[in-house]
């Protein structure tokens, strides 16, 4: 099961891995980027893999493949099917890193279910400038007779992927946002549509003669964690939302979830890194309300824009955001002063 997409890869991957890992079959997920070890992109049966393991495996890479400069993800990609091959895995969860044709995930001879997730610009420096091109790359990893989950798409990248299924010789299903009678472990309405793709996977795995338990499948739903969506984290005894927005799409969706939230319309305090490639214009535009203050910082061991870069862009107002040398600066910035009445949201760059 190969999952490609700007948004939501993760999230869809782990309703995925969650479901299979109930029904006691055995399964090998790889997901990036990771949080905060490394090992965290490679897991079976939802266990991480070993460190020592991991090393192990990454020098075999390194020595059988030497003559192919290999880069960094694509020597997780390589290890990780060593060892999925290894554990006697049954079904592999691949989410591909960016694009798709050219990905690594891509490699695998045999992918008979795409998973496709919200399609948006991102990567434009690999991928190109235009929405069109980046579906391109992306619906290239559909092959013949594969079949083919999309969760709703506008109208250029639909046009896209049809055409892709039509010139190969594949099959596919378009799926809508789960309604509330779903219960869902991932908060925030995007999900639904996350969790719908992975749903849609699942429905496939049973036509082709998978047991899978369908009780199991809401409860696995409700039970799925995936960390650094949509999440509440204490800093001390306060409360901090943090969430992956790490390009314009992310940004607009995480502003539609903000009209829920209590004392929102007082203004939010958006802690916010960015890494250099990133559209960060179009982050910020899309996150602003008129009471909302930045806080930008440092992305860590990342070049990352500076308050000096942004207030030179064009047609863009800087006066809202305040630069902070790390992250703890500014949430002592915060605690300092009057803690906001609406929770604080520490978002951009994840990588």
């Amino acid at each position: 099961i190969q999952i490609v997409g700007t948004n939501g890869k993760g999230s869809i991957a782990a309703f995925i891995e969650n479901i299979i890992c109930s029904m006691d079959i055995n399964v090998g997920v790889t997901t990036s980027p990771h949080i905060f070890h490394i090992n965290e992109r490679i897991r079976f049966n939802k266990t991480k893999i070993k460190k020592d393991e991991l090393d192990k495996y990454l020098k075999i890479i390194q020595k059988e493949l030497s003559e192919f400069n290999l880069s960094p993800f694509e020597l997780i990609i390589c290890s990780s099917l060593i060892y999925f091959h290894y554990k006697k895995a049954s079904l592999l969860v691949l989410e591909a890193g960016l694009g798709g044709r050219l990905d690594a995930t891509t490699a695998h001879h045999e992918r008979p279910i795409i998973a496709i997730g919200r399609i948006d610009i991102d990567h434009a420096e690999y991928l190109g400038n235009s929405i069109k091109d980046i579906a391109i790359e992306k619906a290239a990893v559909i092959e013949k007779d594969s079949t083919v989950i999309s969760c709703t798409q506008c109208i250029e990248v639909k046009n896209i992927i049809k055409e892709r299924i039509s010139e190969v010789g594949a099959k596919i299903h378009w799926v809508k946002p789960l309604s509330k009678k779903w219960e869902l472990g991932l908060k925030g309405y995007f999900q639904r549509e996350n969790a719908a793709v992975a749903l849609g996977v699942i429905e496939i795995l049973c036509q082709k003669g998978w047991n899978i338990n369908r009780q199991l499948i809401k409860k696995s739903l409700a039970e799925t964690k995936w960390p650094g969506r949509m999440e509440i984290i204490s800093w001390g005894t306060k409360k901090i939302l943090l969430d992956s927005a790490h390009n314009p799409l992310g940004a607009k969706v995480l502003a539609e979830e903000r009209k829920s939230w209590v004392n929102q319309e007082k203004g939010i305090y958006w802690i916010i890194g960015v890494q250099k490639q990133k559209n960060i214009k179009g982050i910020i535009n899309n996150l602003r309300k008129p009471k909302d203050k930045f806080l930008l910082v440092p992305v860590p061991n990342q070049k990352s824009w500076t308050l000096e870069e942004i207030t030179e862009l064009s047609d863009f107002d800087s006066k809202h955001i305040t630069e902070f040398k790390n992250l703890n600066n500014a949430l002592n910035f915060l605690i300092n002063g009057k803690w906001p009445e609406c929770h604080p949201v520490l978002t951009g760059s994840i990588f």
